[in-house]
């Protein structure tokens, strides 16, 4: 019994370490980026009493170039005093999916990366950022792929 249960020990124990390799190789190629962009609204509209749309130019924060577009939904809950945001990036070889909140009118919101198409297919991470006001925004993006 002893040499049964040690035979299937180490029969085992290849299978376990060619399964830590698989998991580190596929983490391995992930890499980790920080995109901070300028937002600057290029129009909005209500739509109902607690919903809007909008759209928005996206700057590099670096160049001030034009490095794409997003689309932006969002909810206000009066009861909860929240706001929830939906957007869509559209940048140089795909879209960045990511969805925001923010609490009690703070111009400073947050949230995460909840997909992405082409380039960017496969992305997750955070989103941060902050309203300075006058349809300016200030986007981080910390994200791997």
């Amino acid at each position: 019994m002893k040499k049964t249960v040690a035979a299937l020990l180490l029969m085992t124990v290849p299978a376990l370490t060619g399964a830590a390799v698989l998991q580190d190789s596929a983490t391995a190629g992930m890499s980790t980026h920080t995109t901070k962009l300028i937002l600057h609204a290029e129009g909005q509209h209500r739509l109902g009493k607690t919903d809007f749309a909008g759209t928005d130019k996206a700057l590099s924060a670096a160049t001030h170039d034009v490095v794409g577009f997003d689309a932006v939904t969002g909810h206000f809950n009066v009861k909860t005093k929240t706001v929830v945001i939906q957007a869509a990036l559209a940048l140089k070889g795909g879209i960045i999916l990511a969805r925001v909140r923010s609490a009690n009118n703070n111009p400073v919101f947050k949230g995460r990366i909840i997909g992405g198409t082409g380039a960017y297919s496969g992305i997750t991470g955070t989103v941060t950022g902050r309203d300075e006001g006058h349809g300016k925004t200030l986007l981080t993006l910390h994200w791997m792929l």
